[in-house]
């Protein structure tokens, strides 16, 4: 088996690789890398091009200090190359409705009861929409458009947002097992369309209009989207009005099916978490 190399490694042996100034389980590796890889392919015909044109006997004279910015540029030029290739892969990502960062893959659950703890609650979607993440607004058509609302007020150009997808509305009109096919095909597209992340921000409002299933259906929505927020570098925020939401709702779906919760104290683990699994047969179990 052939020991997988760095791009570095590549762009520092490349001189010794065209001299053939290489062990022999050394250069396997490079031409293994050279196979799959377009870039370092690309650097290693640009410098044997240089090289045949240097040793070229009608060469010609350049002017004095050529190699020396010749040789800047290309190490310049592979610095920035090589900061790229070395760039972490984001984890977390600015909460936004607080200073603090929340761990992509997460799902928690923030109560609200004010007009003012609702746009708090938006401010989520803030810092992506401002950066390239792609957001996701779920929930009646009234509240999403609260949400706009909200948004506008933050001098954010929702309308281009939209055209551009990188805010996309979904409406709450579907029963659970069609919502979360649709939420996952958003998700694909974020993660096709390059977002580095993804927010989801769900509202959970009744009264206002119907909601398209049983509370149960509701409930199961709420434990499945745990184990799919961690297929995706994103982070899910269900905003729950506890001025409408009936006493099941809120025990079963904002606390049992939320690993985190959002309060005026912060971001914190919940205790009263019950993973999917045992959450949907202990709900079967009382129809």
């Amino acid at each position: 088996m052939v020991i997988e190399i760095k791009c570095e490694e590549v762009w520092r042996e490349i001189s010794n690789y065209l001299e053939g100034d290489l062990s022999r389980e050394l250069r396997a590796r490079m031409e293994a890398h050279f196979r799959q890889c377009e870039r370092c392919s690309a650097v290693l015909d640009g410098t044997r091009n240089v090289v045949r044109l240097v040793g070229d006997d009608r060469g010609f004279d350049v002017p004095p200090g050529f190699g020396h910015r010749l040789f800047g540029k290309l190490e310049a030029h592979l610095g920035k190359a090589a900061a790229g290739a070395a760039r972490p892969v984001p984890t977390e990502i600015p909460l936004g409705v607080t200073e603090e960062s929340i761990a992509l893959g997460s799902h928690a659950v923030y109560f609200w009861e004010t007009k003012q703890q609702f746009e708090d609650g938006v401010r989520f979607l803030e810092p992506g929409l401002r950066g390239r993440d792609r957001c996701i607004v779920f929930g009646h058509d009234s509240t999403n458009r609260s949400v706009v609302e909200a948004l506008r007020k933050k001098g954010l150009e929702v309308e281009r947002l939209t055209a551009q997808r990188q805010l996309v509305l979904l409406s709450r009109n579907a029963p659970a097992p069609v919502i979360l096919a649709n939420i996952t095909a958003e998700f694909k597209a974020g993660v096709q369309a390059g977002a580095p992340a993804i927010r989801f921000l769900g509202t959970l409002v009744f009264g206002i209009e119907p909601w398209p299933g049983s509370d149960n259906d509701v409930l199961e929505l709420e434990a499945k989207v745990t184990a799919a927020v961690q297929r995706f570098p994103s982070v899910v925020l269900c905003m729950y009005d506890v001025r409408t939401l009936p006493g099941r709702v809120l025990l079963k779906g904002g606390f049992q099916t939320h690993p985190l919760v959002l309060s005026s104290e912060g971001l914190r683990e919940n205790p009263y978490y019950i993973p999917e699994e045992r959450f949907l047969d202990a709900l079967h179990r009382v129809q």
